[in-house]
């Protein structure tokens, strides 16, 4: 069976366009809902918890920009029947209204000069919250359904890589933040307020802060890709996976000891 992408000798944006189309579309309409945001931060001074009240819609945006730029490269490395299945394609439906919904929702908390997140003073925030969660759910769950598809047909390292790290993305990813989600916040100890974090991320530099781990758990997506383009070798790949989990962990184990990722 011929694969969709690297046998046709087009680019990768133009094989995503033609086998992902959902995918291709939130990933270009997501970058650029993440320059309006950030294009707005430079003109509106309100604050929430120390950052400006754009500054988390922007980077969600380009999360999953980042995201669904992963997950449609991905279904381009499926061949073309499997590309066109009704499991994916389910997939790709539920992530889209996912992606979308919660965007929606951070970007009008964040016109409102309100936290989407953690909030226990805005009563549509509170009402919302669970809505949000099995939002969250979806999208790890179309990525570790994805990433299932493409490990099950891997014929090569790239594929082999691309399926496990889309399931260890998924499935790590919703056990980091099921747990935020079940506490009061991210932070463990320290100044609560972001505007003393690092640079563009915020994490905290005077405590530990749950969302490093997170973040390396959804990176796995691109790691695993990665590291199977530079040492296209399945054992390799495996000693991999088991480092990123290995490596989510101590993060996590770190935050909850209340100790900063990086210190100023």
């Amino acid at each position: 069976m011929t694969l969709v992408s690297g046998t046709t000798g087009r680019s990768i944006p133009t094989d995503m366009r033609e086998t992902a189309p959902v995918f291709y579309g939130i990933a270009v309409g997501f970058i650029i809902a993440f320059a309006v945001c950030s294009a707005l931060g430079l003109v509106d001074a309100r604050l929430i918890n120390g950052v400006g009240v754009w500054e988390k819609p922007a980077k969600f945006f380009l999360s999953l920009s980042v995201h669904a730029a992963t997950l449609g490269w991905g279904i381009t490395l499926l061949t073309q029947s499997q590309a066109g299945s009704k499991g994916i394609r389910r997939a790709t439906l539920a992530f889209a209204v996912a992606a979308i919904g919660e965007m929606l929702w951070i970007t009008l908390q964040g016109a409102r000069g309100a936290a989407s997140h953690f909030n226990q003073t805005d009563p549509l925030a509170m009402a919302l919250y669970p809505v949000m969660g099995i939002g969250a759910v979806t999208l790890t769950i179309a990525t570790v359904f994805i990433g299932w598809r493409i490990f099950k047909s891997a014929g090569n390292a790239i594929q082999y890589a691309t399926g496990i790290g889309f399931i260890l993305s998924g499935i790590l990813t919703t056990i980091v933040a099921g747990y935020m989600a079940s506490g009061t916040g991210h932070s463990v100890g320290g100044d609560l307020s972001d505007a003393t974090g690092l640079a563009f991320f915020h994490w905290s530099t005077t405590g530990g802060d749950l969302r490093v781990s997170h973040f390396a758990a959804l990176h796995i997506a691109q790691a695993l890709p990665f590291l199977a383009w530079v040492w296209p070798d399945r054992r390799i790949v495996t000693l991999g996976a088991i480092a990123s989990v290995i490596v989510v962990a101590a993060l996590f184990i770190q935050a909850q000891a209340g100790i900063p990722f990086l210190r100023p």
